[in-house]
């Protein structure tokens, strides 16, 4: 990793875990994260990001998990971001072959 990537700071509402992702990919983290601008759906009230791979609503934005304190997580997360080519979390919207 850079010394650059070190401080580089990530816009945490536009990046996103997908936990159905994460499940059905043995918890690999660069399969269920993913970077999004897309608008968020609303279900019942309250406002969701749809998944581009899978096309599922449980995930969570990085803003979230900060704002629940979990820091360890997130922590995580962000580092394997960095860690890794942005073009690998970039997907398109549209649902993906499996």
């Amino acid at each position: 990793m850079a010394l650059s990537g070190l401080f580089r700071k990530l816009d945490r509402e536009h990046w996103f875990i997908c936990y159905t992702c994460l499940g059905d990919n043995n918890h690999d983290e660069t399969k269920a994260i993913f970077h999004s601008l897309a608008p968020k759906v609303l279900i019942l009230g309250r406002p969701w990001q749809k998944c581009p791979r899978c096309g599922g609503t449980n995930t969570k934005s990085f803003a979230e998990l900060k704002a629940e304190r979990q820091d360890s997580a997130l922590w995580g997360l962000e580092r394997t971001v960095k860690k890794n080519p942005r073009s690998l979390f970039e997907v398109s919207n549209a649902r993906q072959p499996q």
